[in-house]
């Protein structure tokens, strides 16, 4: 399994496509770290243990703890605040886990290329693949004695079926989620083979043990994905995006429409005296919360109620004139 003619993706077989593509350059980047041999592995498993026996010491962790570098260097927090001793062991583990993850990327290539044939994109496997390495690495145990290679094998294996089972979905579904529709799928075919029909949502919900609602949910989730740029005619001119409403959303240039509106507004209240310009503001509520009432604002300036509805007439009949003057403007 260390062999580099089984696991490194060689430029010799890569074909012209790949060489062009993200991927082909991702094979040639990982081709570029040595596998490690057994002795060179050793060497690093003998360098993890006596970091992660430094940092327990430190961090007083109890005796059974995992001697992996998510349970111990997990568990340190702001590596700054300890010893100088437990700070080079926490650097020279975080260089361990990078050489152990780096060293087996090929790895990781090789166990993804084995699904290829069931129609995900080979950049994604490849990107699932990288994270069951890498949770591998945080999880193995160096006194156990058994090869990083053998364990990490069935973390990247694991990860890369789950992107299988995820399918070509544009939105991420959580695992348990998935998990759900996979037996929603299976109950649902026993069902249809026993009763010979299509098996009713309460019948599914009474057999899985669920709610309706929660196996209509299922059933949503599991539809696919329809894109937005599906067109809607022959010629493509139309997508079913440009058929969809924005509901409430504002348009592009609402925001530009509301900027030239207030202008245009503040434009004409200039050409108003500045007891006009207040008293019309606040009338309208030009800046409030609310508009005031004639009463608030006769209080407030100490003249009556009919003076102040005087000036509001006045005022209104400056702004339309000054509006029928721009209309003749534009006519012109």
């Amino acid at each position: 399994m260390r062999k580099t003619d089984k696991l490194g993706p060689s430029p010799t077989t890569a074909n012209d496509g790949e060489r062009d593509s993200l991927v082909g350059l991702y094979f040639r980047d990982a081709s570029r770290y040595e596998l490690l041999t057994d002795v060179a592995e050793r060497r690093l498993c003998r360098k993890l243990i006596l970091c992660y026996r430094i940092l327990s010491t430190e961090l007083a962790l109890p005796e059974d703890t995992p001697q992996t570098f998510r349970a111990v260097v997990g568990s340190l927090g702001d590596a700054c605040a300890f010893s100088t001793r437990s700070r080079r062991a926490f650097h020279l583990a975080t260089a361990c886990r990078r050489k152990l993850i780096q060293s087996n990327l090929r790895l990781a290539v090789h166990i993804a290329r084995r699904y290829s044939q069931h129609g995900i994109p080979m950049s994604d496997l490849i990107q699932d693949a990288n994270v069951g390495l890498i949770k591998g690495a945080e999880r193995f145990d160096p006194t156990k004695g058994f090869r990083f290679s053998t364990y990490a094998y069935w973390w990247i294996s694991e990860e890369v079926k789950r992107c299988l089972q995820r399918g070509n979905r544009l939105v991420h579904t959580p695992e348990n989620v998935i998990d759900e529709i996979r037996q929603l799928q299976k109950v649902s075919l026993s069902m249809h083979q026993d009763l010979g029909r299509t098996p009713s949502q309460s019948e599914l919900a009474q057999e899985m043990e669920a709610s309706p609602s929660r196996i209509g949910e299922l059933r949503a989730l599991a539809l696919r994905e329809i894109s937005t740029d599906v067109p809607l005619v022959e010629d493509g001119s139309v997508t079913l995006g440009d058929s969809l409403e924005s509901g409430e959303q504002a348009a592009p240039d609402h925001p530009m429409s509301e900027r030239d509106n207030t202008r245009t507004l503040a434009t004409m209240l200039s050409e108003l005296n500045e007891r006009e310009k207040t008293i019309l503001s606040r009338r309208y509520g030009l800046g409030l919360p609310e508009p005031d009432t004639l009463q608030v604002i006769s209080d407030d300036l100490g003249i009556s109620r009919e003076r102040v509805r005087q000036i509001e007439k006045t005022a209104l009949k400056k702004l339309q004139a000054s509006f029928n003057g721009l209309e003749d403007m534009l006519g012109a």
